[in-house]
């Protein structure tokens, strides 16, 4: 039996019930352009999310393409990347408190990027150094070519011996814009190339590529322009490279004999054993963290070094 009190909530709830629904209804307008606004933002910024995802995997399928010859996907890169992450953190968990172990395991995971970003500029670095040799002979062949685009780089394919790097991506550009159906994947071909070299010249040189393939212009001024700039670029990049010799020669050769050195003194004057070294080294929170601090720096220097001292050839 439903008692008197009981009886009284309910029509004071359905009083309320009705007066929220008379201001809905008033309301009504405005709510739904709250909804609307509130979607909005929402797909703002889902789409934000994808465009930075989509702009990291260009990013990282750049890097692949310049480093490897076989074409790789960015999600096998984030496997391995994962796994070391893993891996590192269980070891870290066996000598060290939880973050300091998922630190380590942070900069573990990172490497694999970090020498994938070094191997991809050391590689573009070699490859700007053939740019004045490159353009002097796609120019050459360009004017013996009849202003043909894709018969100079069949031309320079065919004898690429002088193009250890740009050789390649030139083939992926041949054969690209033979199956471009349209500017846009002619516009793709070219700037793949210009982001594998990653200098100024080379993208100039792909911009050319592009309006002679494109809409048959003549465009050998623009590449004598390239040339011109390219040998100016030469004299600077010697005297630079003379200046940075010796501090290059230190970090890469003498930080790492200095290290093993120790461990060298440490077992034949102090008297330490090699396994009782190893133990302390890997097995102990304070030698696992001076190591990895180690090899950090060291990668950090050798990253330095080789922006400093072996710059692209570029202007």
């Amino acid at each position: 039996m439903i008692r008197t009190e009981n009886i009284g909530i309910l029509i004071t709830g359905a009083f309320y019930a009705l007066f929220a629904g008379g201001l809905l209804l008033a309301r009504l307008q405005q709510c739904k352009t709250l909804l609307l606004i509130l979607k909005t933002r929402r797909r703002l910024y889902i789409g934000h999310r994808v465009a930075r995802a989509g702009a990291l995997d260009e990013h990282i399928a750049s890097l692949l393409h310049t480093v490897f010859k076989r074409k790789y996907s960015t999600n096998l890169f984030r496997i391995v990347s994962g796994l070391i992450f893993l891996c590192m953190l269980f070891a870290g968990l066996q000598s060290m408190r939880l973050p300091a172990a998922v630190l380590f395991a942070l900069a573990a995971g990172l490497t694999p990027y970090l020498l994938l970003r070094i191997r991809a500029e050391t590689i573009r670095r070699r490859g700007s150094q053939e740019g004045e040799r490159l353009v002097a002979a796609f120019l050459n062949r360009y004017r013996i070519e009849n202003y043909n685009i894709c018969e100079t780089l069949e031309k320079l394919v065919a004898n690429n011996a002088e193009f250890r790097v740009c050789g390649r991506y030139l083939f992926k550009l041949l054969l690209a814009i033979r199956n471009a159906g349209n500017n846009e994947k002619l516009y793709r071909a070219t700037e793949d190339f210009a982001r594998a070299v990653d200098t100024n010249w080379s993208r100039m040189l792909a911009y050319n590529i592009r309006l002679g393939a494109g809409q048959g212009m003549n465009v050998s001024p623009g590449i004598e322009d390239i040339l011109v700039q390219l040998r100016d670029a030469r004299a600077v990049q010697e005297e630079t490279k003379r200046l940075n010799a010796e501090a290059s020669r230190i970090i890469t050769f003498f930080a790492p004999f200095l290290y093993f050195g120790s461990i060298a003194l440490s077992v034949r004057i102090l008297g330490l054993s090699f396994p009782a070294l190893l133990r302390n080294q890997l097995a102990t929170p304070e030698g696992f963290t001076l190591l990895v601090l180690i090899a950090m720096l060291f990668v950090v220097n050798v990253i330095l070094i080789e922006l400093v001292t072996h710059q692209k050839m570029d202007y």
